[in-house]
């Protein structure tokens, strides 16, 4: 098929390819709520309310589009966000250096086209040789035996203009299927499992002195407060503490309020009676939850809050019987490993463009990588790994994790079927 590459950097002009784009988009067989036009341009705009003074004349967006050059018709696309973004390298959790860049960022794990590999050669060129300036190009979560992943480490394009960056290890993604009940679900785990389960619910529900309130937020004019609380509650986290990654009220409300509007924002709160304890900030499309940004108060990480929490966020999907399936995202962690039912396997690529400029970023980079493996090899060696872990988020030690009922009226009163569920419990 004889087609053509186009470079768009304008919400007007994919305004103006809105139906093709969407018949695009539902025939991938994983179709994915970053590719949605709408959901595009309100990134994009958060991108363009973050960027420096000095960046000009796009609208926080790049898109390689391919088209059948007969018939003018869309029939694939790369959608990029494109950002001031601070590149953070880190030895453990120590912070190296922070570098300001400007990346492209792939909206997903992969693009919107056919499987030809024509095709997809076509839209990395479109890509590789636009004329937005930007000093890296980000693909995070792409599959390891995906097409695209094959064609970046293969093209002679890419090695001849950039340095490709896949230091980072290759994590499993790890997914949530979710039966019919939430009890169907819960009967994954051993007898044992749920009972210890139920028993953290239970422990966390008696430590709160102003009793437990479980809260969905779905509507715009809920955002706001949501907010309010998450920010506390991020602040004192350790992403916060530890990674800089503390929710903005501010930054974030206007993005939160756009989701509200089409009916995809899904967050929760876990409260004692007013003081916030710990929250989920996520989206629902499709059929697929997306559980992006999870985070909980370190004062009382003894109680498992952010594992309560997670239990009643289940409950309150599967009674829904709309979500088929639960993202965890990017990233591995135990509790991924704990609750999700299958996995696959993905890396992130960093496509750093060869220059003066990024030099300096790269080498400190890859430098900063290959300490953090040493160190994690010799924590490994000693069994230390997870300790140090912990001991740097705040989190208790594993023998004050996973706490079992201590008595046999205890097993009697959560034994699975007898005991109330996570959402009643928390029901104020």
């Amino acid at each position: 098929m004889p087609y053509q590459t186009r470079i768009l950097c304008r919400k007007a002009e994919l305004a103006d390819l809105a139906d093709d784009w969407e018949r695009c988009r539902r025939r991938r067989a994983q179709r994915h709520l970053s590719h949605r036009l709408e959901h595009i341009a309100i990134e994009a705009e958060e991108m363009a309310r973050t960027r420096s003074p000095a960046w000009t004349g796009d609208e926080g967006m790049m898109v390689a589009a391919l088209f059948d050059r007969d018939h003018g018709t869309l029939v694939g696309a790369a959608p990029f966000l494109i950002q001031d973004w601070t590149w953070r390298c880190r030895l453990g959790y120590a912070s190296v250096g922070a570098f300001a860049v400007r990346r492209a960022l792939l909206c997903g794990t992969d693009w919107i086209a056919p499987d030809a590999p024509a095709q997809q050669e076509a839209l990395l060129r479109a890509v590789l040789s636009a004329e937005v300036p930007y000093h890296m190009i980000s693909i995070e979560g792409v599959p390891v035996d995906s097409d695209l992943l094959r064609l970046v480490r293969s093209s002679p394009w890419v090695r001849r203009e950039f340095w490709v960056d896949t230091l980072a290890a290759v994590t499993p993604r790890r997914l949530v299927d979710l039966p019919g009940s939430f009890d169907a679900y819960l009967a994954k785990f051993s007898g044992r499992t749920r009972r210890t389960l139920k028993y953290k619910a239970k422990r966390l529900k008696g430590a709160m002195t102003h009793g437990m309130q479980f809260q969905r937020i779905t509507r715009k004019e809920e955002v706001q407060s949501f907010l309010d609380q998450a920010e506390l509650i991020s602040a004192r986290s350790w992403q916060g503490r530890c990674l800089g990654q503390s929710v903005n009220g501010e930054a974030t409300r206007r993005k939160l309020e756009a989701f509200a509007e089409r009916g995809w924002l899904r967050c929760y709160l876990l409260l004692d009676g007013d003081a916030p304890v710990a929250f989920v900030i996520g989206k629902l499309d499709e059929g697929t939850y997306y559980y992006e940004l999870p985070g909980y108060d370190p004062a009382w990480a003894s109680y498992h809050p952010g594992s309560v929490l997670l239990l009643m966020l289940l409950e309150d999907l599967c009674a829904d019987g709309v979500p088929r399936t639960l993202d965890f995202g990017y990233g591995e962690n135990e509790y991924k490993r704990l609750y999700g039912t299958r996995s696959y396997d993905e890396v992130t690529v960093r496509l750093v463009r060869k220059s003066a400029a990024m030099v300096v970023p790269y080498v400190t980079h890859a430098a900063c990588w290959s300490g953090s493996a040493l160190i994690r090899k010799g924590l490994d060696r000693f069994a230390l790994r997870e300790k140090v872990r912990r001991l740097l988020r705040g989190e208790p030690a594993p023998g004050v994790q996973v706490e079992t009922p201590s008595a046999a009226g205890d097993e009697a009163e959560v034994a699975p079927g007898k005991a109330e569920s996570f959402a009643r419990a928390a029901a104020p």
